[in-house]
């Protein structure tokens, strides 16, 4: 009996396009670099993994036969034939006591011959899906997520803040982010559970962005140290950073002396002015008073000096605030994140800034630095 599947070519590109983004494009290791074709009675699955996450995608299939069987191939290979067969139905064939696997596309208009590999070499990672934790309808998961993500810290490292921290109190939920110089924290829900933190890698909040935008998404708790986001006809089974998040409370102002009332679009201006000339990226740029009015200078003694005047009153009290810098790049994202008018609240120069927009649900910290 002859062992074969047809699906959708734009079924398929979808699906690989969420495999291709798991599965790194060079590996050490050839399993590695091979998606997993499992076909059943319920269908088709194609599954990929980088060992620290794992995609189980189901396809509706338009043909089949031979049974249950399991085919593993390229990547790369099966991403650009689906991306070549654009509306028309692929065919997967697996061949009989051959280490090949033979793929056609349309009415035959086009036809390969692939090696694979034995699919019993494929890993998984294991664990068995435990209770639900929580359900974000209408992409709300995304959503949130893409409000903090931009803090997640590069820096090897410090590896626990390569991730968002999903933190759930009895008092409310939230996600926070930080690389140390800035902090953003969402908290979603005032509806708190029990008490819980997890830090979910870096690379799994880019695929849940990049790719489950818009859905209606269940997460799962697996075993120890792992989590399922189900989607429907998607489960990304992901490891968490085996790590403790720091205590960033401790960073949160208790207190706010001066508030400086910032327009979005005009401090966003405002920065892209006055590191025109070029040099350094995230260059420290000062915010002092003249005339009662904030400016924002930048020196530099390769690139010059900047001066850019804003619309923004200093703020007056019985103790004039004295100039502070930030870093130009990390202000200009926060600023870029924010909706509407922005709140920048302090207290004394060194301590950390906290900036609030329209937008209730958000609180970011800036540490401010040296001009």
């Amino acid at each position: 009996m002859t062992k074969f599947v047809v699906v959708e070519g734009r079924t398929l590109k979808q699906a690989m396009k969420i495999i291709s983004a798991i599965v790194e494009r060079y590996n050490t290791i050839p399993i590695l670099s091979h998606a997993k074709i499992t076909h059943r009675a319920e269908g088709l699955r194609i599954t990929g993994t980088d060992l620290d996450i794992e995609a189980h995608i189901d396809l509706d299939v338009v043909d089949g036969g031979g049974g249950d069987w399991s085919v593993c191939i390229g990547v790369q290979a099966l991403a650009g034939i689906a991306r070549a067969a654009g509306v028309m139905d692929v065919r997967i064939e697996r061949a009989d006591n051959a280490m090949e696997a033979r793929i056609s596309v349309g009415d035959g208009a086009a036809f390969y011959e692939l090696q694979i590999l034995p699919e019993d070499d494929f890993p998984e990672i294991g664990g068995k899906q435990g209770d639900l934790i929580e359900m974000f309808t209408n992409g709300m998961l995304t959503a949130t997520l893409d409000k903090v993500s931009g803090s997640i810290s590069t820096e090897e490292t410090r590896y626990y803040l390569n991730g968002v921290c999903w933190h759930i109190t009895k008092q409310d939920r939230r996600f926070v982010a930080t690389d140390g110089h800035r902090l953003s924290l969402c908290t979603y829900t005032p509806e708190g559970g029990e008490p819980a933190s997890r830090i979910i890698p870096r690379k799994t909040v880019k695929i849940i962005s990049n790719h489950l935008a818009n859905q209606n998404l269940k997460i799962y708790d697996v075993d120890t140290g792992k989590l399922d986001i189900v989607a429907p006809g998607i489960t990304i089974r992901t490891k968490l950073i085996d790590g403790t998040y720091p205590d960033y409370s401790r960073v949160l102002p208790s207190r706010h002396d001066f508030t400086l009332d910032l327009k979005r679009d005009e401090i966003i201006a405002a920065i892209d002015q006055a590191t025109a000339t070029g040099g350094q990226r995230g260059a420290a740029i000062k915010f002092s008073n003249q005339n009662g009015r904030a400016v924002i200078e930048r020196r530099s003694g390769d690139f010059g000096n900047a001066k850019v005047k804003t619309s923004t009153p200093w703020p007056a009290g019985k103790v004039e605030p004295q100039p502070f810098a930030f870093n130009s790049r990390y202000l200009r994202d926060v600023a870029a994140g924010c909706q509407g008018a922005i709140e920048m609240r302090m207290t004394e120069p060194g301590a950390p800034f906290s900036i609030f927009d329209e937008d209730k649900t958000m609180t970011r910290v800036l540490m401010p630095m040296r001009a």
